[in-house]
Order: C-alpha cells, then structure tokens, then sequence
C-alpha cells in the first residue's frame, strides 16, 4: 500500500511539474500568416530554390510541416478559407460561405463583412465593415476571455475581410489597406483611431516608396521550373503590366498614388508593405512582452492577386514564391531579435490553392474549359424554362428561380407552386436538370444536405452549406473548369484548391514531417493549445498533437 501512495505520489509530481514547465514556456507571441493562394504544390515544385536562409529552409531544419493539409469544404474562397483557420470551424457552423452572398430578403449580395452601422477611420465615406457577420468565436476571442483581455490579438492584411475573420470579434484592431485608398485603416468597430506607427506610412501612401522599382526575376531565368513562354495570350496581367518579365512600376505623376498602389500591390512589393505594418504593430503594440501569449493573423493577399493573373504554370508565381521565402525569412528573424529566439510560434498555411489556366492546361490535353454551362444568365432561363414545363405553370407567373451564382440555386420559396411539397419538387427538378449537363459531376438539395451522408464530395459540399446563408441547389463542376475569359481562379473542392501547406516552427514546436491529413481548421485548436486556453466553441478538428513538444 506504501508502495502504490509513493508511485501515485510520484506520478503526481511529476504530471504538475510538466504542468507547471508547458505553461512556463508558452509562447510569448503566436503569429499565424496565411499566404493567400500558396498552393501545396509549389512547395513541391519549387522547393529545390528555397533560400538557405529563407523560411521553408528553417521550417524543414526546426519546424513541422504536415504535407497532406486539405481544405474540407466545397467552394474554395477566401472568407471561408480563412475563417476556417482561426474559428476551427467550416462554413455550415462560422456562415462565412463565400466573400459575398445572396441574401433572400432583400434580393441583393451580401459582403461577408459589411456593417452599416460601423465606419473606416479616417474614410467617412467608405462602406462600414466589422467581423459581426462570423456566427462563431475564434481562438483569439479565447484567448482575449481566458485572460481578462490582457492577451494582445491583431490582424493584418491587404484586403479587410482576412484580417477580421482571421483575428476575430473581440480582437484589439484589424488594420488593412482599404480598396480605394489604399491607405491603412481600421473600423471604429474595434478603435476609434489610426495608431500612429502606421499613420506614419498613410503620408504619402505606403505604396508611393515603390515608385519607378523593377520586379524582375530573382533568380537565373534557367533555374526556374515554370518553362512555358513568358510571352503568352493566356495570362491576364494587370493594366501597366504585360505578361513578360522585367515588370516595371511606373514613376512620380505617370499613375494617381490610388491607381499606383493598385499596381504595385500585384506584386511581391505588396508583401513587403503587409509585412512592415505587421513589424510596426509588434513593436508600437509591445507585443510579445509581457507574461500573456499574444496573437498576431497575417495574411499576404499580393500572392493571390499574382496567381490569378498570371495562373500557377508562370514565371511570376514561381518568383512570387521565392520572394515570399525570403521575405518571411526576414520575418523570422524580425521575430528573433524583437521578441527572442524560442519565445515565439509561427504557423502557416493559405485559405485555397489555384486551378491552371484553362488554355495552359488545354496544351497538355487536360480537360479544360471556361464557363461550362455558359452565362449565368441563360442557366437561370433554361431552370426556369424547365421548372415551368414540370410544374405546368403559364409564362405570367412570377419567376420560380430567384438567382443562380456561386455554383448554387435559389429558389423563390414564397411563390405559390412551391408551397409544401412543391418546394421539395422544384428543388428536385433543379437537380436532376443540372446532372444532365456534361460538366456538372455533383448536386444536392437543400433536403440532402440537411440529412447525414456519404462520400467526401457530399461532405465537403455539406460543410459548405448554410441553412439561412445557402442556396436550394448546391451543385460541383469538373475539375478544370473555369469561369472567366482570362486568368484564373479557385474555388472548387478539388485537389489543386484543397491542397495548401501547414506549417509550424517556434517555441512548443516539435520538428518532424507529418503525413496524415489534416485541415488548416486545426490551427485554431493547435493555437489553443499553445496559448494554454481553451478551444473555440465550434471547434471541430483536434490539435497537431504530432508537432506539440
């Protein structure tokens, strides 16, 4: 009996101890960059080019890097990509279901941060945008209430809605470049002012400094793996570019500084200006100093403007890459020598990859296409064309299908000939006409994706969806088709969409490669963990345990 009480005493100690040593070295700082559009695939590509001294170099020597990290919702955009990574949540629970939505009500598209009642500090005249329309908590809300709001949370980024839905409802500010302007911001949702380390950069614009700079390629061009023309009718370089290496920024007076910024943000210098506000906050917010873990949400949004100008297979995503590398390199050791080396984390994954431009891809016979089912339009006319038919409904009625976007229907739900069972009918209807068309390979309604179900096309669909936020018809393309005329885009539940990295390196990171998969929605949790709070309420994937020390 002695015994076993001096081994329970034992274990005892021991379990406090460790205890007590975890919350001893919890990071001081936890940063999270989400590299917007940073597919898996360039890290397999490309990785033979990182720097030495860049950042995946210094992930592969100390850091985690989990190699199948999937994205297990449907419609790949960048709200819910984002979203996802901080709430631990998927679009069916946080409601961010795309970057906009069609709202039955009043008959128009939503943007997912819009708030009327809400204004940008320093733009009266610019649309008021809050974090309100995110349904759930992310893990900085957490971290802000375990602590009795004495955890620091800031976000940061080119566009609004990644650094509000990445630092969440009750963060200290997100600041970002507002679309117009192009002058930091923040909404008085959060603060009543600009700070001024980053009103510093708002005269001139942050983007005037860049004036008459050169992007050219970083590196020989004869290292480079994207190999096709450089000179090409396929990309969709921006007004002032062309689809050729160098890619010159116009001189003082040759642009307004508004139409400059718009430029020079379309390149790997937008990074450079995100990546200096993000300096500037950690040091003007002290962040980092004190005995609560704070949090910083990055996100670099010039690689997404790059890739669907100029699409995955161009010499400009692939230097987009390289630059990025170094660029965070930079970064770490920013965090080094400010914060202190082993007292802070850093975790990095992308809110969605990228499809191939359509024409690239048709040169290797792939089955590529753009706009299978032709202008939105004439597929809400052929809908109507057919409900009419089956419904045996005269031309005078009023229409049956209020709108078709973003790969789904909206039925008109208080027209007469859908009351009762005729709802369930239509929605049928609806389906059943979209699989006879030859790209479409999946739809469900509204009736099946509030049911459980099978297969991980019906799943990621199903995640996708939102009872009050979602159309009656959810329906899935074929890989490699496209909407548009030129670029390219995301937004499908493919490979090359899902597929992003995840990456971790600092204080209470193990160093390994993982091959299981995993979601970006586990960041949130693996945060908690290391922040010593707990998960957000909607939270539904378990920490990396893997990579936690």
């Amino acid at each position: 009996m002695r015994l076993i009480s001096l081994v329970v005493g034992a274990l005892f100690v021991l379990l406090t101890s460790a205890g007590a040593l975890v919350a001893s070295e919890r990071p001081r700082l936890i940063v999270v960059i989400s590299v917007d559009q940073l597919c898996q695939d360039y890290l397999i590509r490309f990785g033979d080019n990182f720097a030495d001294d860049g950042f995946f170099r210094r992930v592969e020597q100390e850091g985690a890097a989990f190699a199948q990290c999937h994205h297990r919702h449907a419609f790949t955009v960048t709200g819910p990509g984002h979203a996802v990574q901080l709430t631990g949540a998927y679009p069916n629970q946080h409601g961010i279901v795309g970057n906009s939505w069609f709202e039955r009500l009043t008959g128009k598209d939503v943007y997912c941060c819009d708030d009327p009642s809400v204004q940008l500090i320093g733009l009266p005249d610019a649309k008021g945008v809050s974090p309100r329309k995110l349904l759930v908590e992310t893990t900085g809300d957490i971290m802000k209430l375990a602590s009795g709001k004495r955890s620091k949370v800031f976000g940061v980024a080119i566009k609004d809605r990644v650094a509000m839905l990445m630092a969440g409802h009750n963060a200290d500010a997100a600041f970002w470049l507002e679309d117009k302007e192009n002058a930091w911001t923040t909404s008085t949702y959060y603060r009543q002012d600009l700070p001024g380390y980053l009103r510093v950069f708002n005269t001139p614009l942050p983007t005037e400094r860049l004036r008459a700079q050169t992007w050219e390629l970083l590196l020989p061009k004869e290292k480079y793996h994207n190999t096709g023309p450089d000179k090409n009718s396929w990309e969709n370089p921006p007004k002032g570019f062309t689809s050729e290496f160098p890619h010159v920024l116009p001189g003082k007076e040759k642009l307004t500084p508004q139409d400059f910024a718009e430029l020079a943000l379309r390149s790997p210098f937008g990074n450079e200006v995100t990546l200096e506000g993000a300096r500037a906050i950690i040091a003007g917010e002290n962040l980092g100093k004190d005995g609560v873990t704070d949090l910083l949400c990055i996100n670099l949004s010039a690689n997404d403007f790059v890739g669907h100008d100029f699409g995955p297979h161009s010499l400009e995503v692939e230097d987009m890459t390289y630059r990025t590398d170094r660029q965070l390199g930079d970064f770490l050791r920013f965090l080094d020598e400010h914060i202190g080396s082993g007292k802070w984390t850093l975790a990095l994954t992308a809110d969605h990859g990228v499809a191939p431009v359509v024409e690239y891809a048709q040169q290797f016979r792939l089955p590529a296409k753009r706009s299978p089912l032709g202008k939105t339009d004439e597929v809400k006319a052929k809908l109507e064309a057919r409900l009419r038919d089956r419904l045996s409904t005269g031309s005078a009625e009023k229409p049956l299908v209020q709108k078709v976007e973003d790969y789904q229907v909206f039925l008109q739900q208080d027209h007469p000939l859908l009351a009762g069972d005729g709802f369930f009918t239509a929605q049928t209807i609806v389906r059943d006409w979209l699989l006879e068309q030859p790209y479409v390979v999946a739809a469900f309604t509204r009736e099946d994706l509030i049911r459980p179900g099978s297969g991980k096309l019906f799943q990621q669909v199903q995640r996708t969806f939102h009872p009050q936020r979602s159309g009656d018809v959810l329906f899935v393309l074929a890989p490699y088709t496209v909407p548009g005329a030129k670029g390219t885009t995301h937004g499908s539940p493919w490979h090359y969409d899902t597929h992003v990295p995840l990456l971790l390196i600092g204080c209470g990171i193990r160093a390994g490669r993982f091959v299981q998969e995993v979601s970006p929605a586990a960041i949130a949790s693996t945060v908690a963990e290391l922040a010593g709070v707990d998960y957000p309420s909607a939270n539904a994937e378990s920490p990396l345990r893997d990579a936690l020390k």
